[in-house]
């Protein structure tokens, strides 16, 4: 097995340890409160998978073969990447639910049952984001390792700025305008609202902060597998 494919294969363990300790840690709840809710967290993490299965499916395809018929399999596996690839930061908008709960404003620091489930919440939300988050950090690593290979050092840097920024304005999409990546296939005005939204305010704000979180926390990713001695 190549170095590659060992570092794929821990990336996936990851993923099942963290999707066993958020099942676990959401068990404990329904344990102490006697309800079972926050499923959909594990569907949103389920979802968080997919750019990074697309990107391993990119790297295989275009591991071989004439620049001819690669590079536009990888134009058409990028595009499909990046449709999803929000997916995989948007477990960090599902603590709305906690802001909309809050803590009581007369003592936010106040113990007892119903303020530490609360704080559980924030905890197992954390482990969901995280663990979506992660995944969605190698997806684009392997994604801009085949842009460098194509368009070149400074050429795949843009692209991965470009992308963060369109991941940006996809989360605000999916959480403030309640659209899905599958909408972008099907018919309906899912295109209209998103050539709409494009010169509001509060998109841009919220795009470009969740972009700037991203390339960042992708910086971290990328200097480490440097300083592991991955490819520059």
């Amino acid at each position: 097995m190549t170095r590659s494919g060992l570092g794929l294969g821990k990336t996936f363990l990851l993923f099942f340890l963290g999707f066993l300790g958020s099942f676990l840690m959401l068990a404990i709840r329904s344990i102490v409160t006697g309800r079972m809710i926050h499923l959909f967290l594990f569907w949103n993490l389920i979802l968080a998978l997919i750019p990074l299965v697309v990107a391993v499916l990119t790297a295989v395809v275009t591991h071989k073969g004439p620049r001819l018929l690669t590079l536009p399999a990888l134009v058409v596996f990028s595009f499909a990447w990046l449709i999803f690839f929000p997916n995989s930061s948007y477990l960090f908008t599902d603590f709305i639910h906690l802001i909309q709960k809050g803590l009581p404003a007369e003592n936010p620091n106040a113990r007892g049952m119903e303020n530490m489930l609360l704080w559980y919440d924030v905890i197992v939300r954390s482990l969901f984001a995280f663990s979506g988050h992660f995944l969605g950090l190698v997806s684009l690593w392997i994604m801009h390792r085949q842009w460098k290979k194509a368009v070149g050092r400074v050429g795949g840097w843009v692209l991965v700025v470009v992308s963060t920024l369109l991941a940006g304005y996809g989360v605000f999409m999916g959480r403030f305008l309640r659209l899905n990546s599958w909408n972008l296939f099907t018919p309906g005005d899912a295109w209209t609202r998103l050539v709409d939204n494009l010169a509001t305010p509060d998109a841009w704000l919220f795009s470009v902060s969740l972009a700037v979180f991203l390339l960042i926390s992708y910086f971290f990713v990328y200097l480490f597998k440097q300083a592991r001695g991955g490819e520059s």
